[in-house]
């Protein structure tokens, strides 16, 4: 197998929370599918690089079956090694081609592609979609994120410049050091009008943010695709797939009733929602054809699923839910709700433990269905298993505690990553279940156990401990 480009600069992988299977299966359920049970599933990732994605799920779901691929050998060995390291049985990568998985791989119940089909030839886009047909189970649901039309047209630009600046590079390492040389040109030159300048300065600033991996490999490597989304799912369509929803539901969502009246199908919908937002990046759930979906929603709905959100109140009164999106309310019955989704975030509640908060069941329906549009809440299937209070022998999962030993990064039970300071990873590395407070205080040469308090409220209300 010839040098992946990805063995000249390593892709940055870490956990991505909008491909859990949690995720795709609640937008399943939201539109009328009957997902596997995360707790006995199967899920295929395809560009899984070292596992940084695919390991925090295996180690969490331990019944569940997890198989990566990827061109890459030496990121999918150091994954193997990380593996077999936390003695995961249900876990295996391969340095392959999508295109040899073959009918011996058997179904898979969640099919992963993150960032592939945007950055792939068109064979191979077109092998993506037939392994996902192929190796679908019938309630089975594929994940593909790729960049969109029309938003994407400013970073195509840009694109197009840095390959012209770099064109003459001997190497991956002067390929990147000569992009971030040009983007900074941009950044300082002001020529252009105060419009176009303020829409380009950010997309410079953003790719300047960007570690050399994703710089090299998103933006600056030989394939960078972008699409309309009716050709996104014209492709699907040919290969006996069909649009489910995005990984995140709000997204389909008109709340402002924009297209009130718009005549057309569900593909023909969601494109004028792109031309709209001017959306540039998009992660689509497909699912097989057959299957029959209900595109209609509603608020009785809410009662099956689990909720998540920060909940934070802010200093203007207004209370701050998931992706930045806040309220302004005097409503009693919302400020519960919002408030006790915060003092458990990022662990999700059941609609059932809500219902106190918003006085009956159907006021709560109302609220949670008009919260999920807008999307200020979350949509969970999994009731994720952590402790969320502190024991008398704490004990970090094995996981965080293997991580913590190793870097500044960490994998809550949730899937989302978090970054530990010195004096919090020295505490993780105690936490193995064995020792008492008083003697992880002793061992941290603190004065007394109070001092542990704090910091172990924390690990645990962040999903970082386990009962």
């Amino acid at each position: 197998m010839a040098e992946s480009p990805y063995e000249l600069i390593p892709y940055p992988n870490f956990p991505r929370l909008a491909t859990h299977p949690d995720r795709l299966a609640a937008v399943g359920k939201l539109f009328g599918m009957q997902p596997a049970p995360l707790e006995n599933c199967r899920v295929l990732e395809i560009g899984c690089g070292d596992g940084a994605n695919l390991i925090p799920m295996a180690c969490a779901l331990p019944r569940s079956r997890f198989v990566g691929v990827d061109l890459a050998a030496e990121p999918v060995a150091a994954g193997m090694r990380m593996a077999a390291d936390l003695e995961l049985g249900n876990l295996a990568l391969h340095a392959a081609d999508l295109r040899d998985i073959g009918a011996g791989w058997g179904e898979f119940d969640y099919i992963l592609a993150h960032g592939v089909y945007s950055w792939v030839p068109e064979d191979v886009r077109e092998g993506l979609l037939a392994l996902c047909r192929d190796h679908l189970s019938p309630e089975g649901i594929a994940f593909i994120s790729y960049n969109a039309q029309p938003g994407g047209h400013v970073r195509q630009m840009i694109r197009e410049m840095l390959q012209h600046h770099t064109r003459h590079a001997q190497s991956a390492a002067e390929t990147v050091r000569l992009a971030r040389e040009f983007l900074q040109l941009l950044k300082r030159s002001r020529l252009l009008p105060e419009s176009w300048q303020k829409q380009r300065d950010e997309e410079v600033d953003a790719l300047l943010d960007r570690p050399d991996g994703a710089l090299y490999h998103d933006e600056l490597g030989e394939y960078n695709q972008r699409f309309y989304f009716r050709e996104f799912a014209a492709a699907a369509r040919r290969h006996g797939l069909e649009y489910l929803g995005e990984a995140e539901p709000h997204g389909m969502f008109d709340p402002t009733r924009a297209l009130a009246g718009f005549e057309g199908d569900i593909v023909e919908r969601e494109q004028y929602m792109d031309f709209l937002k001017a959306r540039r990046f998009r992660q689509t759930l497909l699912c097989r054809a057959e299957r029959p979906l209900r595109r209609e929603t509603s608020p009785e709905q809410m009662r099956e699923f689990l909720f998540s959100a920060p909940g934070r109140r802010l200093e203007n009164g207004q209370i701050e839910g998931a992706r930045g999106v806040c309220i302004n309310t005097r409503n009693e019955a919302a400020i519960g709700v919002a408030t006790a989704l915060g003092e458990v975030y990022p662990l999700p509640l059941p609609f059932a433990d809500l219902v106190p908060y918003a006085g009956s069941m159907d006021v709560l329906s109302q609220m949670m269905y008009e919260l999920t549009i807008v999307g200020f809440v979350d949509l969970h299937v999994f009731d994720f298993p952590c402790q969320d209070s502190v024991t008398e022998r704490p004990r970090a999962s094995r996981l965080v505690r293997y991580q913590a030993a190793r870097s500044c990064y960490v994998t809550s039970a949730c899937h989302i990553s978090l970054q530990l300071d010195e004096g919090a990873r020295r505490l993780v590395g105690l936490l193995d279940g064995t020792r008492t407070q008083r003697e992880i205080a002793a061992a941290l040469k603190l004065k007394s156990t109070w001092e542990l308090a704090a910091p172990l409220e924390w690990l645990a209300s962040r999903g970082l401990l386990e009962g």
